[in-house]
């Protein structure tokens, strides 16, 4: 056991041998091996701090520091790991070991838990960038907005909670919906002071057919004198998100039956006109050079031909075994309905 004097000089030793800087001689180092292995002896089990820091209390185990050679002039040289004291040089030592540990541990956690934080950090992240893309996308309502869907809910028998507004195009607004208990979509329009919803079973995935029923809402609305018919459907696009298109036409604009013409066609149809040919059931069906061949469905259908030597309208309502035969000159038209193509004009010449 060492006495006072022997510990404070053991604690001398230690300081100089292990200091930054420090080192002692051949002669001191001997007598720091000397005290450590008289103090080894008396270190009780329970007295012992954590093994990281009371394990090197054996001297064999001890690392050795490289003394300097004192009187031989040797250069000093520096030491690695620190060896525990007795008393309170243990828990000094212990403290330094819990010092030094705990930062190491932190600026190196396991690989599995960087990991799992990586992967958390990912999920937080598109989890949050998902929320703030749909509150982006989600429209505001105004009130009166808002007054017209309350006026639909009590009417239409959605699934609670389902409705959600979608947009607002040519002053119509348009809400989405479920009914049955999800198996039907349903559209909700409103313009002006009226309400109109509508719920479909939408089409099955699979089902590519062009002429399956759309998911949609039609309404019409008079404005002044236009009557103005508005549609709302929900279509799918490229990437299979549900799109709303709204679309409106003016149904009192009329149809203008000179537009679907061109000038030169317009002057041939003058000519029919004025032989008794009403203009606005007359079609194209096809050409001999610059000469149009019509066909009309009003009342029953005939097939016209100006004749441009006498510019007289030639006509043929009797159809021999469903073929309309025209002849001009030595020029024959005929002109035959197909089921799947419509009337097809066939153009004849004979002679020299």
């Amino acid at each position: 056991m060492l006495n006072e004097a022997e510990s404070s000089r053991r604690r001398e030793l230690q300081r100089r041998a292990y200091a930054a800087g420090g080192g002692v001689s051949e002669a001191e180092l001997a007598e720091l091996r000397d005290l450590d292995a008289r103090a080894a002896p008396i270190v009780e089990p329970e007295e012992q701090a954590p093994s990281v820091a009371s394990e090197p209390a054996d001297p064999s185990s001890t690392p050795e520091p490289v003394a300097r050679g004192g009187d031989e002039g040797h250069p000093p040289s520096r030491v690695g790991d620190a060896v525990p004291e007795e008393d309170e040089a243990r828990e000094e030592a212990s403290d330094d070991a819990e010092e030094h540990v705990a930062p190491d541990g932190r600026r190196r956690p396991r690989v599995p838990i960087l990991v799992l934080s990586t992967l958390v950090a990912l999920v937080l992240g598109f989890a949050g960038a998902w929320m703030l893309l749909n509150r982006a996308d989600t429209p505001t309502m105004t009130a009166d907005q808002a007054s017209a869907m309350a006026e639909i809910e009590k009417t239409a028998r959605f699934d609670p909670g389902s409705i959600v507004y979608l947009g607002e195009k040519y002053d119509a607004s348009v809400w989405r919906a479920t009914s049955d208990d999800g198996a039907k979509v349903c559209v909700a329009i409103h313009v002006a002071d009226r309400n109109e919803y509508q719920c479909t079973t939408p089409p099955e995935d699979a089902d590519d057919s062009p002429f399956s029923e759309p998911v949609g809402v039609s309404l019409s609305q008079v404005d002044g004198e236009k009557q103005w018919s508005y549609w709302a459907t929900l279509v799918s696009d490229i990437t299979e998100r549900e799109v709303l298109v709204i679309q409106r036409y003016d149904m009192s604009a009329g149809f203008d039956w000179r537009s679907q013409f061109t000038e030169g066609e317009l002057e041939q149809i003058e000519k029919l006109t004025a032989q008794g040919v009403a203009p606005e059931y007359l079609q194209v069906v096809g050409y001999d050079a610059d000469v149009p061949v019509f066909i009309s469905q009003a009342g029953r259908p005939c097939v016209y031909v100006v004749d441009p030597t006498s510019d007289a309208a030639v006509e043929s309502c009797e159809p021999d075994d469903g073929v309309y035969i025209l002849s001009v000159g030595s020029t024959t038209y005929e002109v035959r309905e197909t089921p799947s193509r419509g009337p097809m004009l066939t153009v004849v010449r004979t002679g020299g």
